[in-house]
């Protein structure tokens, strides 16, 4: 792979930046470019968070997969060359980077027809090559993550705060929900050194704060970033609680005051699911790198 031109501390705060992954796949989904690309699935419960387990041998295999028909566009990390996108902040990487089953985002995509460097249609590619693909993204995912032992922090701010603070209460619509009084941010630069600024804004759910925020054994309903799900059958009186898990099967949730119910998915049921960090996996869909710094610029200037 190749790092994106630029300064070498620019190159560095991106690669924590690139918490959410790609393949030209991606961005040709996103940019409606992709050779009869299918539209990615609706997302997994959340796509923030820990790292997602790579299965080490389909991780391999993937590897020379990617080696015969990704590497010259995608470079040997997925954050793309000369010929080819970065990959690691796309969607489908991402979506299907925290899917219950390695490949199961990216393989309808592929299935869609993408170019491969031999010139062989990936709608031939097999379930288990998909798979190993996945799981080899996966691990490219985790290596641009804080807690991979391959990441190293160089300077983070060499952005612009003005423009950051312009971004902030404009654009990136942040100031909707961080006020004065509402999941303030008033003294953060003092808190969180900037790698920590940059990976709690774009991955909130990794570090205190996140999806589990406040539960750690506490009493039930105290976790203030868990997704809400309400679940309504075709005839029945509609059950709301903490998401638990999900399948294709099931849904698992934790009512308020604790126990967990498990709701067979029936025809007709009714899912709706509210998630307090929305606006950030929003944001990862369309913040450029340079935003990212210039915020980042901004929010450690509120000592």
């Amino acid at each position: 792979m190749r790092p994106r031109a630029g300064t070498r501390r620019a190159r560095s705060a991106m690669a924590l930046a690139a918490g959410l992954c790609a393949l030209s796949i991606a961005h040709a989904q996103e940019q409606g470019r992709g050779r009869g690309a299918a539209q990615p699935p609706a997302p997994p419960p959340s796509i923030l968070g820990r790292l997602p387990v790579v299965d080490q041998a389909a991780h391999d295999r993937g590897r020379a997969i990617w080696a015969s028909e990704c590497i010259t566009c995608h470079g040997s990390q997925a954050r793309g060359s000369e010929s080819g996108p970065n990959i690691i902040r796309s969607k489908t990487v991402n979506y299907d980077r925290f899917a219950e089953r390695a490949g199961s985002v990216l393989g309808p995509f592929l299935k869609g027809g993408h170019p491969a460097q031999t010139r062989k249609s990936t709608v031939s590619f097999t379930d288990e090559e998909i798979v190993a693909l996945a799981n080899f993204l996966r691990e490219r995912v985790n290596d641009t993550m804080r807690q991979s032992p391959l990441f190293t922090v160089s300077d983070i701010l060499v952005g612009d705060p003005q423009a950051g603070e312009a971004y902030f209460k404009g654009e990136g619509g942040c100031a909707a929900c961080h006020t004065d009084t509402t999941r303030s941010l008033a003294g953060i630069g003092s808190r969180l050194q900037p790698v920590d600024l940059q990976q709690r804004m774009l991955f909130p759910a990794s570090g205190r704060g996140g999806r589990g925020a406040g539960r750690a054994g506490g009493p039930p309903g105290a976790s203030r970033n868990a997704i809400i799900v309400t679940v309504t059958p075709p005839q029945g009186t509609p059950l709301s609680g903490e998401l638990v898990e999900e399948s294709d099967f099931y849904i698992t949730l934790r009512h308020s005051d604790g126990p967990i119910r498990v709701i067979r998915r029936t025809p007709n049921m009714k899912v709706v699911k509210v998630n307090p960090l929305q606006a950030h996996i929003d944001l990862l869909d369309r913040i450029t790198d340079k935003q990212i710094h210039d915020v980042v610029a901004y929010l450690a200037r509120m000592k």
